[in-house]
């Protein structure tokens, strides 16, 4: 019985300090400043941000039905929820 104790102690004390090496690890890689370099390559190209300016933005104008957006008719509103893009 006291052999088993043993062994159980050791394991968990083994499993304790695996955790803190590895949350270590992983803390240390989250929060570093350095860029690291994607060694796998990625087959999407890298996202680009679209420029937007101040024009594009509702202006706080309500939105009326039927509409056009790029050129498509949107004939009613299909969203369901009411409280969605409620007035401040």
């Amino acid at each position: 019985m006291d052999l088993i104790l043993v062994i159980l102690g050791i394991a968990g004390s083994a499993a304790i300090v695996i955790a803190a090496y590895v949350v270590a690890v992983t803390s240390r890689n989250y929060a570093s400043q350095t860029k690291k370099l994607n060694t796998m390559g990625s087959a999407k190209p890298a996202m680009r941000l679209v420029p937007r300016s101040s024009k594009d933005r509702r202006d706080g104008k309500p939105v009326t039905f039927p509409l056009a957006a790029n050129g498509i008719l949107v004939a009613n509103d299909r969203r369901t929820q009411t409280d969605r893009r409620a007035a401040a």
